[in-house]
């Protein structure tokens, strides 16, 4: 290890100590926000944080920052993602990105690497909206394009609110720390590295992401003895609606999902006569995803229409797809490039709080192979070589940006 490298073993370490929390026995772990796993390893970040020399500021949201202070007072150069997850996830979602940021700011702290700004690391708030709707809460609220007030009030399944869990779990804080750069580094969670065989993504960019919470209720009635014709079934509309926003994403290049189906009653004989669901839908290009949008709620309508149905429905996320800072992303291939990385651009299919924080600051991130391609699972996977050579990279980046 050279003083502008950090150290591998430390970096692995921290990241398989951070995955054993929350563990469960299908090898996966679950930390959805603000619950008490989560909490865990929010605690555990702050022990490393403060063992490492850094100042801990938290935020009324939630954002924790571990600020290094540089020769001049200022705004920090800061990296960072999040360690909330999906349940029975991977160890290295968002984890990777906070983790290598920690290791950065600990190899210049230990080496005295001159730094005229302040640096910091970041962990967001709920960026996966597994628990809470919409994702990206810490990172929407840091820059203002979501209110305190608002997110305060947002529920779970169990309708215990956003603002009760952060003041129990001990992390509705007071301060406010805002990047002047904000960098992060993340596995792909695709297979595009993976099969090139690339060891390093250069990221454009973020495509738009668009959530909608929806309910189609008919009428419950026997299966046996209810006509065909006669059925008002509420399942029904939202198998099209499925089809339909399948085929329409794979015609434009974009992407559709339902990820989530409540029945009622529930039972084998009995026509549904009540659905709720998610969709989400992606594209990078604003047009195409301006009229996915439109086209999404259009279907709604007129399945509730076709079927005799009455129908509710709420968008809870809208994020606009991002262009990354051109010069960030021009140092981030240059600094590449003089490591030795075979490299490439791409643009990211997740949502990331980089792409909250471009709207405020210069942003960028950086992409490590996903193998397989797997994310969101207990089979994701990363090379920790791979993810070294990146916060390698982002190391550097993060002292040019701060000199």
């Amino acid at each position: 290890m050279t003083e502008r490298s950090i150290n591998r073993q430390r970096l692995r370490s921290t990241i398989e100590e951070l995955g054993a929390i929350g563990l469960d026995p299908g090898g996966g772990r679950t930390r959805l926000a603000l619950d008490d796993h989560e909490k865990e390893g929010r605690d555990t970040l702050v022990r490393w944080m403060r063992d490492a020399g850094l100042e801990v500021k938290v935020d009324p949201i939630g954002n924790i920052f571990g600020v290094l202070p540089g020769d001049e007072p200022g705004d920090p150069v800061t990296v960072g993602s999040h360690i909330d997850t999906v349940r029975h996830a991977g160890m290295f979602d968002g984890c990777a990105g906070v983790l290598s940021g920690l290791e950065i700011l600990r190899t210049v702290k230990e080496n005295a690497l001159p730094h005229r700004l302040p640096l910091a690391v970041a962990a967001f708030t709920n960026e996966e909206g597994a628990r809470f709707a919409p994702d990206m809460m810490g990172s929407l609220v840091l820059v203002g394009d979501a209110s305190l007030e608002d997110m305060y009030s947002r529920t779970d399944d169990e309708g215990k609110t956003v603002e009760d869990e952060l003041r129990r779990i001990g992390y509705a804080g007071s301060d406010r720390v805002m990047p002047s750069y904000y960098l992060e580094l993340h596995v792909e969670q695709g297979p595009f590295l993976d099969l090139k065989a690339v060891p390093f993504g250069v990221v454009d960019g973020v495509q738009g992401i668009a959530w909608w919470h929806g309910r189609f209720k008919g009428q419950a009635n026997h299966a046996g003895t209810t006509p065909m014709d006669m059925r008002h079934d509420a399942l029904l509309a939202v198998s099209h609606l499925h089809v339909e926003m399948t085929e329409l994403a794979k015609s434009i290049g974009g992407r559709a999902t339902v990820g989530r189906i409540g029945i009622k009653p529930d039972i084998i004989n009995v026509v549904p006569g009540e659905v709720s669901f998610t969709l989400d839908m992606r594209h990078p290009d604003a047009h195409r995803f301006a009229q996915m949008k439109f086209k999404a709620e259009e279907a709604m309508k007129n399945l509730a229409n076709r079927f005799g149905l009455s129908l509710e429905f709420s968008k809870e996320a809208d994020v606009h797809p991002v262009s990354f800072d051109k010069s960030l992303v021009s140092m981030i291939q240059s600094v590449a490039d003089e490591h030795g990385l075979d490299s490439t651009h791409l643009w990211s299919g997740a949502g990331h709080d980089a792409q909250i924080l471009s709207h405020a600051v210069p942003s960028a991130m950086i992409f490590v192979p996903s193998i397989g391609g797997k994310s969101h699972c207990p089979q994701e996977d990363s090379d920790f070589d791979q993810i070294a050579d990146g916060a390698d990279v982002m190391l550097e980046c993060v002292l040019r940006l701060a000199e």
